[in-house]
């Protein structure tokens, strides 16, 4: 697989030519995207199959993999010499994307549950290793506890499915149409958990900002562009094989959403903490999209899957400057690291762009994705719409205090020299920012 291909061209080439992996990582990827226009099957074979939804997944899992090592690989040079078990935190990225790219190809059901958890591993790992404070153990503890816990009742019903219909297989449990005929609202509902967990939606998101906290740069980089998709596609694909329609039940779990994305942009505007703040921006947006998603429009589907690309490369990359920030100045409050426009103003311009393109700025891949899903939202109802504009507002309005707060005042005394900065931030940034911004003139690629 071509995905594959880049996975394995990362691991080999290894940090010397992190250059030259990077180039041709993206060229691969940007031709993926231009050779294969309506591009559908979903019989590579029983296992492994891949429709416009996953391919684009798979190439977000390569794209985000690729920026976590050039972004981080300071600590991969240390972690060489620091081995647990005999892997590095390279060899652990890798097998994050690894298990995501199966994931995302899975055919069958029981497939697509054991890659779901598998990811779950390596995460573990590398928070519990890698990670910077003592308080590591325990947000790794809570970041199992509430994944694990929550995807049992989805195991239990799968394996019911699979009695039901005699095999895994989601495209034949679709043709036969084998749940049609069932009430799942509420076991649709319980079984949703380990979705909306890993998604997640406010409420059960407590394991979210203590792992981003506690968590090394690559891994909150794959947490935020990677593992937070997990949730997402997960509900759309079980949506779709079980042919999940609009009930009361669905339209609770959309209030509640929209609700929580609601809170979480308003925590945001009081949030010190930068990693904090942009894990609390997450569940906000991811909130958004399952929004557009459970109103069940075609519209509403397709947006969904556009904001998970687009906030997928955008909240790694803010990750990585809030990472060179506490570089600078030692610390990850929000007061102590201003003065970024004073000591390197093309940095401040990559913070300037992607606070903008996290509150979605036209013509981004973000701007869309955000108007179709309030777009649909209002279809649905008008007091939904309410719902996703202020989440929309609040969401222009942390993204401005975050901006200003960082960049603008005077430096402390006690900062870093700016001289100091990798390179690696910057080009990692460029890319993801043209490739954001590009998009839009090939939406049929990401609308699907």
């Amino acid at each position: 697989m071509l995905s594959l291909s880049f996975v394995f061209a990362l691991w080999g080439l290894g940090m010397e030519n992190m250059g030259l992996v990077v180039l041709v990582c993206g060229v691969g990827v940007l031709v993926s995207l231009f050779i294969i226009p309506g591009f559908y099957y979903f019989s590579m074979s029983e296992w492994v199959g891949m429709d416009e939804m996953s391919m684009l997944m798979v190439i977000l899992s390569v794209l985000v993999t690729m920026i976590s090592i050039v972004s981080s690989c300071k600590d991969m040079k240390e972690s060489e010499m620091n081995k647990v078990g005999g892997f590095s935190i390279m060899e652990m990225v890798g097998l994050v994307c690894v298990g995501s790219i199966l994931f995302f190809q899975s055919c069958s059901w029981m497939d697509f549950y054991f890659f779901f958890e598998f990811s779950l591993v390596p995460t573990f790992f590398l928070i519990l290793k890698w990670g910077y404070r003592p308080e590591r153990l325990q947000a790794g503890t809570y970041m199992i506890i509430y994944t694990v816990s929550s995807s049992l009742p989805l195991l239990m019903g799968l394996a019911w499915f699979w009695f039901c219909v005699g095999s895994d297989f989601m495209l034949l449990a679709k043709m036969l149409s084998s749940f049609s005929c069932e009430d799942l609202s509420w076991p649709w509902l319980v079984m949703s958990l380990g979705f909306i967990v890993k998604l997640p939606v406010y409420g059960v998101h407590g394991w979210l900002p203590k792992a981003h906290v506690e968590a090394p740069l690559s891994g909150s980089m794959l947490l935020a562009g990677i593992l937070l998709k997990f949730g997402g596609y997960g509900i759309i694909r079980f949506m779709w094989f079980a042919d999940i329609n609009m009930s009361k039940v669905v339209q609770f779990v959309l209030v509640v959403s929209l609700w929580g994305g609601l809170l979480s942009g308003m925590i945001c505007l009081c949030q010190s903490d930068l990693k904090s703040l942009i894990a609390y921006s997450s569940i906000g947006h991811m909130a958004m999209a399952l929004g557009g998603f459970l109103t069940l429009y075609a519209v509403g589907k397709t947006a969904c899957v556009c904001m998970l690309f687009a906030h997928g490369l955008c909240s790694p990359i803010l990750f990585s400057l809030a990472a060179s920030s506490y570089d600078i100045s030692g610390s990850r409050n929000v007061l102590l690291t201003k003065g970024v426009l004073r000591g390197f103003p093309f940095f401040s311009a990559l913070w300037f762009f992607f606070c903008v393109l996290n509150m979605g700025v036209p013509p981004s891949l973000n701007f869309f994705s955000e108007v179709f899903c309030v777009g649909s939202l209002v279809w649905m109802d008008s007091a939904y719409g309410v719902f996703g504009g202020l989440m929309c507002f609040l969401a222009g309005c942390y993204c401005l205090v975050l901006y200003g707060l960082v960049n603008h005042g005077s430096p402390s005394s006690l900062n870093n020299s700016f001289s100091n900065l990798s390179v690696r931030y910057l080009f990692s940034g460029v890319f993801s920012m043209v490739f954001l911004f590009s998009g839009s003139f090939f939406m049929d690629f990401f609308f699907v």
